[in-house]
Formats: structure tokens, C-alpha cells, sequence
């Protein structure tokens, strides 16, 4: 049985296969790809195939924004009857390298098994909480990726708006109990903006109180199609309401400013 190796970087960060030390050693062309003699390790008549695995993440970029939850999916595939773990090292980094600390997380498997010549996927979670910055942020995803037959680095940058956006859905209407703020209690971040959109053919006027300014009441207010941004950079208080005018007090939630 030949030594296992992850076949070759290809210089993508979405696609690869897992390097292992001793791959140069293996009369393989520049690639690494192919074993010696340009054969295929995974066909033909070679009795004792390299075996190998190759990885791929979906994502290259994820644009997104407070208070959401992203998936990057990863998948394995095994050549060379390679059946083994896989072995997966998450981390959230700043732009410096550093690891964040602002309450962004990553959750996902970190060990994936594959089983010879198949592929197994795995899917991690990004979590932004609703106070993780009040300003843009720009961070990255690694997924170190290992095994018998090598290891590479995975990565993914996670562009973050520090704008928590709300949805009033079309169809909602006066219907307080599927109200999108309706009995919460979150946290922002100074410089971060709360925006309110009414995707709703029912008027939804928002209710401010505190340190949150109220939306204009009459005709210009709550309108369908429109949008009332709240932007906390500009605010001196640091707690209050925020909900439907239009539909009461059961549909506000408590809102803190960091």
C-alpha cells in the first residue's frame, strides 16, 4: 500500500486535496496529482492505488448581517479506497489573524468519517449575534482539514453589515401574534442600524420610545413598501421599545444599546 496523501493544493481556497509530507517523495508530476508513471491512482491496473482525498467548500465569500445564521458546506471525496476520518479545525479570524471575540461563532462537525471511494459532506454554522459589531466587519472562516493522507486550509470571507434588518411579511397584517419584534429582547451595538421594512399591504408605523426615535405618524408612515432605518450611532440613550405603532404594545421588543 502506497503512503496516503492529500494529492495537491490547486490554489483555490474553495478546492483542494489534502498534502501530505511525504507527496514529493513519490515521483508524482508537479502537481502532485498523479503517481508516478502518469497513471491514475484511482483506475487502470494499479493493484495499490495512492489514497487520497479531496476537499471543497461552497462558498467562497458570504455577505451577510446581524442577527443571522449562515451554513458553509464542506465536502470530502475519497480516491484510493482511503476510508478514515477526516479531522476538522474551525476558527473565526479578524483581518490581522486574531481570533474574533465579538460573539460571532462556528459550530459544525469536527470529525467527518468517509468511507473508501465515497463522499461525505458536513455543514457549519455561522452564527452573527445582533450585538457583534457596530460597525462593517470583514472576517474570515478557516476550516483546517486533516487526515492519514494529508491536510490543507479552507477559507471563506464573511463580510458582515452591522445592520440588523426586520420584516413585517406580506399577509401579516393585524395579526399581533406572528409580529416579527413581538415579546423580543436583543442587543445592538452603537453605530449599528436597525432597519424596519413593511413587506406588508397593512399599514405598520414604528413605534420608538426611550432612546429610539417613533416613525412619522399620518400619511407618510409605515407605508407599504417602506423602510424606517433607526441608526443608533446617532442616539444618546442606550435602552427602549421598538415595535408596531400600528398594532400595539404586544408587538414591541425590548431593545439595549452597547
Amino acid at each position: 500500500m502506497r503512503t496516503p496523501i492529500f494529492v495537491a493544493a490547486l490554489g483555490l481556497s474553495l478546492v483542494g486535496c489534502l498534502v501530505g509530507d511525504g507527496a514529493p517523495g513519490t515521483g508524482d508530476d508537479d502537481t502532485g496529482s498523479l503517481p508516478a508513471g502518469g497513471s491514475d491512482p484511482g483506475t487502470g491496473s494499479n493493484p495499490n492505488p495512492t489514497p487520497t482525498v479531496t476537499a471543497a467548500i461552497d462558498k467562497s465569500t458570504v455577505t451577510t448581517e446581524l442577527g443571522k445564521t449562515e451554513l458553509v458546506t464542506l465536502t470530502l471525496t475519497s480516491g484510493g479506497s482511503f476510508a478514515g476520518d477526516v479531522t476538522v479545525a474551525m476558527a473565526l479570524v479578524d483581518g490581522a489573524g486574531a481570533a474574533l471575540t465579538n460573539g460571532i461563532t462556528v459550530t459544525g462537525a469536527p470529525t467527518v468519517a468517509l468511507t473508501a471511494n465515497n463522499t461525505a459532506t458536513a455543514m457549519y454554522s455561522v452564527k452573527i449575534p445582533t450585538n457583534a459589531t457596530g460597525a462593517d466587519l470583514a472576517a474570515t472562516l478557516k476550516l483546517d482539514v486533516s487526515s492519514s493522507a494529508g491536510s490543507n486550509q479552507f477559507t471563506t470571507a464573511l463580510n458582515v453589515a452591522a445592520v440588523y434588518n426586520v420584516t413585517y411579511a406580506a399577509g401579516l397584517a393585524g395579526d399581533v401574534t406572528t409580529h416579527p419584534l413581538r415579546a423580543q429582547t436583543f442587543k445592538v451595538k452603537k453605530g449599528a442600524k436597525i432597519s424596519l421594512h413593511n413587506a406588508d399591504a397593512a399599514i405598520h408605523i414604528t413605534h420608538g420610545d426611550g432612546a429610539f426615535p417613533h416613525e412619522t405618524q399620518g400619511a407618510t408612515g409605515g407605508l407599504a413598501n417602506g423602510t424606517y432605518t433607526i441608526d443608533t450611532a446617532a442616539l444618546t440613550g442606550t435602552s427602549g421599545n421598538i415595535g408596531c405603532h400600528s398594532h400595539g404594545t404586544a408587538t414591541y421588543a425590548k431593545v439595549t444599546i452597547e
